[in-house]
């Protein structure tokens, strides 16, 4: 397995930590009644903000956890090198990382046009945005996996 593709793991798995911490946050706070009132999105707004720098923390944690555990249990050693193939496959995530994220905020566009709260639809641009980076992650491995 190349650095690059422990590098997209280690992606994934940080991203699932932190979306699943992140919706539990939300969702009890919500059930709480936290969000409700003129200062709901204001709170809302916030703990996304706190969410940020706690995700950057925990893609860091978990990418040097698997890099010791990988190289600790294979004792292989430490190779970063990165070359065309990963660039291209870098890129297609991209791409499929870019459409995911404009079409959940069309999606949320539309919700608001249809009468949905504001509340809803940046939890629904905020999910397209975790959506948009756990399916470019995804198809980045696939593409791995595939051999292109």
């Amino acid at each position: 397995m190349s650095f690059t593709q422990r590098s997209i793991i280690a992606e994934l798995v940080s991203s699932l930590i932190v979306v699943a911490l992140f919706a539990w946050l939300i969702t009890t706070r919500h059930a709480a009644g936290a969000f409700d009132g003129p200062e709901g999105l204001t709170q809302w707004a916030r703990q996304v903000l706190w969410m940020i720098p706690a995700s950057i923390a925990v893609s860091i944690v978990v990418t040097v956890l698997l890099a010791v555990a990988y190289h600790a249990t294979t004792r292989a050693k430490f190779d970063d090198l990165v070359d065309e193939r990963d660039r291209m496959i870098t890129g297609w995530g991209w791409k499929v990382t870019a459409i995911v994220i404009s079409a959940g905020f069309v999606a949320a566009l539309a919700a608001l046009a249809w009468g949905a709260s504001a509340f809803l639809a940046l939890n629904l641009m905020l999910g397209a945005f975790a959506l948009g980076d756990l399916s470019g992650n995804a198809a980045k491995l696939l593409r791995y996996g595939l051999g292109d």
